[in-house]
């Protein structure tokens, strides 16, 4: 996103005062860019992306490329990183288990009925949404602590978020709350940036493994989900079960399959394929015919208004 739009968003992470963009001189680079406060913060643009972290420290300035790796450090590489490096784009991963499919298909189900205007995604990753939806709304900026796409628009912390009161229309965050230290700040954060009237889709999961450990810090049952937001100023909307424990068992076939078949992109493309049409045609209906009332849903979508 151009500095200059963005600029009508974002603040301090800790004050929420005015920045001031301050441009890359004609002889430096563009490292040389930042956001400043009028306290004196200093908030770098680096490869086009504002780095909002609340006490953000800087690296020494290199003539290399500056080391983009991962800035936490996870005991288990994702499935989905794994089929990033063998050439899978995102828009197919999100469809290639029941599990997966199911996220997807809530996700443009709420996007449909709740999404418009300004939006903001908290925990954008490798930043698909915002290009699946492309029309449904005005403006998109993408958050995320991690970068793993130079294509999001900020770096910064659901806990600190570093945009001004009352500014988007939307926040759709998609399995992210889990891996937030403090979900009671986030909340709090989401309703603040939030314009009277706006919403948020939001999904989390509830019966489900360890993941991204050791990142990860709650699961929720819809009823906790439900209070979570109720007591920091939403009314919420609606809140659906995602899928029940075949779709669990289902997204472990795929990881096992990714990871067995790694070696080779033929045979692991020819084993994904089986497996994903496999999950489509006969698991996706035992799943929703078992457990109808869905008491060992894998998570929950909820939509909440300000």
């Amino acid at each position: 996103m151009d500095q200059q739009l963005l600029s009508k968003y974002i603040c301090c992470p800790v004050t929420h005062g005015e920045l001031k963009f301050v441009e890359a001189s004609k002889n430096g680079t563009e490292k040389d860019a930042l956001y400043k406060s009028a306290a004196g913060e200093e908030y770098p643009v680096i490869n086009n992306i504002p780095r909002l972290l609340p006490n953000y420290i800087p690296v020494t300035v290199s003539e290399e490329p500056r080391d983009e790796k991962a800035i936490y450090r996870r005991v288990t590489k994702p499935y989905d990183e794994i089929l990033i490096e063998k050439g899978y784009p995102y828009e197919k991963i999100c469809k290639m288990d029941v599990l997966r499919y199911e996220i997807f298909k809530k996700t443009e189900s709420f996007v449909n009925e709740h999404m418009k205007g300004d939006v903001l995604e908290v925990g954008a990753g490798a930043d698909y949404l915002k290009k699946t939806f492309a029309g449904k709304y005005d403006n998109w900026v993408s958050l995320d602590y991690d970068i793993r796409s130079f294509s999001i628009d900020v770096q910064g912390d659901a806990q600190q978020l570093p945009f001004k009161d009352n500014s988007f229309d939307t926040i759709i965050t998609i399995d992210v709350l889990e891996h937030i230290p403090n979900p009671e700040k986030a909340v709090k954060e989401y309703f603040r940036v939030l314009k009277p009237g706006g919403k948020i889709i939001l999904s989390t999961p509830f019966m489900f493994w360890l993941h991204e450990e050791p990142f990860l810090f709650f699961h929720s049952s819809r009823f906790g989900l439900k209070h979570l937001f109720e007591r920091n100023g939403f009314k919420v909307l609606n809140i659906v079960p995602i899928a029940g424990i075949l779709a669990t068992w289902g997204l472990l076939c795929s990881i096992g399959i990714t990871k067995v078949f790694k070696f080779s992109g033929p045979v692991l493309r020819f084993f994904l394929f089986i497996n994903k049409w496999t999950q489509l045609g006969l698991l996706r209906p035992l799943d929703k015919a078992i457990d109808k009332n869905k008491r060992m849903a894998q998570g929950h979508f909820i939509a909440a208004q300000k």
